[in-house]
């Protein structure tokens, strides 16, 4: 079975993203690093437990879809942060 979802209209119209279903159920990701070239950001999911880690996925995408996610990840982490207060992003892992 494939997951679908109608997305928000653009100037091209509406399109569908599907997925499989153990795609669509998500994973839990506890750890992410970002890293970049000139023509692409990398940005890498793991799962760390004890001293053995999982990498999830990792997604390529390009500056602009970068700077795009950037903005709406800020806009959705600012109205979470008014809706259920601020958020302690915790020790950075260098």
């Amino acid at each position: 079975m494939l997951w679908s979802r109608a997305m928000e209209p653009t100037k091209r119209g509406t399109f569908t993203i599907k997925a499989d279903d153990d795609v669509a159920k998500g994973r839990f990701a506890n750890v992410a690093q970002v890293a970049s070239t000139q023509e692409a950001f990398v940005l890498d999911f793991a799962f760390v437990q004890g001293p053995a880690g999982w990498l999830l996925a990792r997604i390529l995408v390009s500056p602009t879809h970068a700077k795009r996610f950037h903005a709406v990840l800020s806009d959705s982490l600012a109205r979470y942060e008014e809706r259920f207060g601020s958020v302690d992003p915790g020790p950075l892992l260098q």
